[in-house]
């Protein structure tokens, strides 16, 4: 595949994005208290006893796909999305949650799309676990993933203020967004955050704990309302 002078202009920007996760206000207060506390992912709140599965059909689907993708190890996995303008999925939650680049780098792949629906439409659990090749990059190489993904739609008219919605597109639902996955292996902490950001559009409920999160400011954290 040729790349044309456009698409390497986007390749070089999606190069340097950054690894976002969206969460609640609240999810975050446990990591504002101290940097000797983990951030906990999906499975390993089950795991302590601190989550219930909703048991809907998503969660169904979710633990298939990562048994498939990440035998043995998914539970240590810390599922994002690549942004340009430091915005997380907001289907996810309305505190937008920016990763360091150089505390991931080592420990860190992407992904071209939701990984659930990947698994589902190329049927990837029946092949046990074996994903086609071309569609995961070393975190080095997300710009390459995300040019040869985004290409056919970059022409001579589009311009750099567009990169952000071409890599990720917001939908209602978390089955329509459109974006480039990342996942980050192991333990991180407040000190692995560069960036949060809380939406102005969010839950009355989550004001108390907005509040809060200023103490991230103490472990180097940028803290802002969007």
């Amino acid at each position: 595949m040729e790349l044309t002078r456009q698409s390497k202009n986007f390749e070089a920007a999606a190069a340097d994005s950054k690894a976002v996760l969206a969460r609640s206000p609240g999810d975050l207060l446990r990591l504002a208290n101290s940097d000797h506390d983990l951030f906990a992912t999906y499975y390993q709140l089950r795991r302590a006893g601190l989550h219930i599965s909703k048991g809907d059909e998503w969660d169904y689907r979710r633990r298939l796909a990562d048994h498939a993708l990440f035998p043995d190890f998914g539970e240590h996995i810390t599922f994002a999305a690549l942004s340009l303008d430091a915005i997380g999925l907001s289907n996810y939650g309305s505190c937008s949650i920016v990763l360091r680049n150089d505390m991931i780098a080592h420990r860190a792949s992407v992904f071209e799309e939701n990984s659930v629906l990947f698994t589902e439409r190329h049927r990837v659990a029946m092949k046990k676990g074996k994903v086609p090749h071309g569609y995961r990059a070393s975190w080095a190489d997300r710009g390459k993933l995300c040019a040869a993904k985004l290409h056919a739609r970059i022409d001579a008219d589009t311009e750099h203020d567009e990169y952000s919605g071409l890599l990720m597109s917001q939908g209602t639902t978390s089955e329509e967004d459109q974006f480039v996955e990342a996942h980050i292996f192991g333990p991180w902490t407040a000190r692995t955050i560069e960036q949060v950001s809380v939406s102005k559009r969010r839950k009355k409920a989550d004001n108390i704990s907005i509040k809060w999160l200023i103490e991230l400011r103490k472990f180097g954290v940028t803290v802002k309302t969007r």
